[in-house]
């Protein structure tokens, strides 16, 4: 009868870890914990908790006779009562806690231990070294720089950043008109300067413009992203694209972009500064780290601190110790709630399109 109480027992067990893995899957909650890259191991680790359950249960209702091995007993079943409640309680305990516990993202408390990047700076008030968007070294000055991208590509030699003399002329004709509405209106030129600029230039040009020692993959994403008058820095890439931004500061300059996360803060920020940022997970939250972008608006202060924002606006150059990097003056500010799955990843598939 004691023996097979221990096997209803962990039965049980199994069957409550089988069962909240499966209520993970369904609810699509498992986005919170681990990468879609790996969720397809999650139901072959469900099929096999599925199969141990029945196998328990069949034990525990046939029975048998507890035959000892050849290891001093080292596998026998608990005698005592106390030794049973603290063996069970370690499976139990983290069970109980994923079903009663509310699933939560995470957050500012988590961004501010792990350290918060916006493209070439690093925001860690703990002490933490953090990383770049794409934690890969980048280049120290305009022009000239050395990057080992990660994945299959090739590390790169140092190259410099010099469009052609058609491309100089096309930009600075259309930084010209950009510059003549200014006079204007009193207004900062408008994201159709780029718009112009890039409609001047062929994709082969544009892809010259960009051809600096990174690879075939950046030149292709920063061609396809220039060409856009507004860059939808979306999810699928968020990283590649805040990569790219770190990358070619000056070429992206005056650019608009539109992006979506949630809103963190030091506090050392002026009140018309915030980082919307978001978290990207490798394999699972335990190594999640937090990339984003600089944003200055107006009205900046009455976004709460991890309330999730739409921001649309243009890229600008700005510096801090003297290292350049862009910063996005938004134009239009939208509250919104986090996605489904709130975090991005990388995605070495992925080509221009």
């Amino acid at each position: 009868m004691t023996e097979r109480l221990h096997y209803y027992l962990r039965s049980f067990i199994l069957l409550g870890f089988s069962g909240l893995l499966g209520k993970l899957l369904i609810s699509g909650d498992i986005n919170l914990y681990l990468a879609p890259r790996l969720q397809t191991l999650c139901y072959v680790t469900l099929a096999i908790l599925i199969i141990l359950t029945v196998v328990s249960i069949r034990q525990a209702i046939v029975g048998g006779t507890y035959e000892p091995c050849d290891c001093g007993e080292a596998h026998r079943l608990p005698r005592q009562a106390w030794r049973s409640v603290l063996i069970y309680g370690l499976f139990v305990l983290p069970l109980l806690m994923g079903f009663m516990l509310p699933e939560k993202l995470l957050g500012s408390a988590v961004a501010e231990k792990k350290g918060v990047n916006w493209l070439s700076r690093d925001l860690s008030q703990s002490g933490g070294t953090g990383s770049t968007a794409a934690d890969q070294p980048k280049p120290q000055a305009a022009g000239t720089a050395t990057v080992s991208p990660a994945g299959d590509q090739q590390s790169a030699e140092s190259a410099t950043v010099s469009p052609t003399g058609d491309q100089q002329s096309a930009v600075s004709s259309a930084d010209s008109q950009a510059g003549n509405q200014q006079q204007l209106t009193g207004q900062p030129p408008a994201a159709d300067a780029k718009k112009q600029a890039a409609s001047a230039l062929s994709d082969k040009e544009l892809r010259k413009m960009f051809e600096s020692g990174f690879g075939d993959f950046y030149a292709d994403r920063a061609v396809a992203m220039y060409k856009q008058p507004v860059i939808d820095l979306n999810d699928k890439i968020f990283l590649d694209g805040t990569t790219i931004l770190d990358l070619f500061i000056k070429e992206f300059d005056n650019h608009g972009l539109k992006t979506m996360g949630f809103v963190y803060r030091q506090p050392d920020f002026k009140p018309n500064q915030f980082v919307v940022a978001r978290f990207s997970v490798s394999c699972c939250t335990a190594d999640a780290t937090v990339a984003g972008l600089l944003v200055e608006a107006p009205d900046a202060a009455k976004y709460p601190t991890d309330s999730w924002v739409e921001v649309q606006g243009q890229l600008h150059m700005t510096s801090i110790n003297d290292n350049e990097f862009l910063m996005l003056k938004a134009e239009q500010i939208k509250p919104t709630k986090a996605p489904k799955d709130p975090y991005v990843y990388y995605d070495y598939s992925n080509t221009a399109k």
